[in-house]
């Protein structure tokens, strides 16, 4: 099995409220998670600026070009711009609930339909790999995005991005969302984590069926951000033995300079990252420690090139067989 991974922190990342880079460092970063094994790479928005553009063109016409995806509004002038570009795939965001389609545009639900079926073919046409995005999947009515997929199938495009713009999914309603679309097209998913649901949203949409994620270093992006990409990663890499064509171990190097290129204050729960991630304290856990790492971490930690670590407290029992303890597993 595979699954294939979208990174996009060098789109949606750069929604992120904290987050500034610079083109220079935009660019380090794309062949830092091209090297790593990133499937495909969400560079930015063509129809940005002319600045935006030229840094396009550069991943575009490198040795890693062909993972270069470009995000798009549903219009003919903005993806005109992705062409100026020579990006051979692009992402393109059609609304698709009526609180989108009615409130944020003032339009029908005829009128998105009449929209894809003039982009989607012109798209096509040009020779480009089209994954369609449907923001606010998670609020819009079903038969009507089956219907649209339908559409935008049939017209050429490659896959459906189901994007849960405001965070909302549960895993039953992922499971049921991905399996009513999975039988039409490929699926990928971009979950928000406005409730702290993005990454289990994402693992079952896998198995549900789902084959591509978007996600990003830390999870960054809009709000409270999106599916952290290093945990769906480690997830299924290292838990779940499914490939995902990255190095963990690298991909975990590229997050720590990261967070020190952007100054980035980690959590100390922080699954993977914090400093308390691969800590135990009590001594039921460091005497498990001793005997077996499996017992109370999910994996060794030296496979992304950290090591387990005990913590001294309440629970902690006495510091002299603590002493013993800690020497034994370090």
């Amino acid at each position: 099995m595979r699954i294939f991974i979208t990174d996009t922190t060098l789109r949606e990342g750069m929604q992120s409220a904290n987050i500034e880079l610079s083109y220079k460092q935009r660019r380090e970063l794309f062949f830092l998670l091209a090297q790593a094994g990133i499937h495909e790479i969400e560079v930015g928005v063509p129809a940005h600026s002319e600045e935006e553009r030229s840094y396009i063109k550069e991943l575009v016409n490198s040795k890693f070009g062909n993972k270069v995806i470009a995000w798009n509004r549903a219009n003919i002038k903005d993806l005109e711009k992705s062409l100026e570009c020579g990006v051979k795939r692009v992402e393109i965001a059609f609304p698709s609930s009526d609180i989108m389609i009615e409130k944020k545009f003032g339009k029908t639900r005829d009128y998105v339909l009449g929209l894809a079926e003039e982009i989607i073919p012109f798209i096509k046409s040009k020779g480009l790999y089209i994954s369609v995005g449907l923001e606010d999947v998670s609020r819009a009515d079903t038969g009507f995005v089956l219907r649209f997929v339908d559409y935008v199938k049939r017209d050429g495009a490659d896959r459906v991005r189901l994007s849960d713009t405001v965070g909302i999914l549960n895993p039953l309603q992922t499971i049921y969302l991905v399996r009513a679309v999975s039988p039409l097209s490929d699926v990928e998913v971009h979950f928000h984590n406005d409730f702290g649901m993005a990454t289990a949203n994402s693992i079952t949409a896998v198995f549900a069926g789902a084959k591509y994620i978007n996600a990003s270093l830390l999870g960054l992006g809009e709000r409270c951000g999106i599916t952290p990409l290093e945990e769906v990663v480690f997830y299924l890499e290292l838990i779940q033995g499914i490939d995902t064509g990255i190095k963990a171990d690298i991909l975990y190097q590229i997050i720590k300079n990261f967070i020190k290129l952007c100054n980035i204050d980690v959590n100390p729960n922080k699954p993977l990252l914090g400093k308390n991630a691969f800590t135990n304290k009590s001594s039921i856990h460091i005497d498990g420690l001793k005997k077996a790492k499996d017992t109370y971490l999910p994996f060794d930690p030296s496979l992304i090139g950290e090591e387990a670590t005990v913590s001294l407290g309440l629970y902690s029992g006495k510091w002299s067989k603590l002493c013993d303890l800690l020497s034994s597993i370090t």
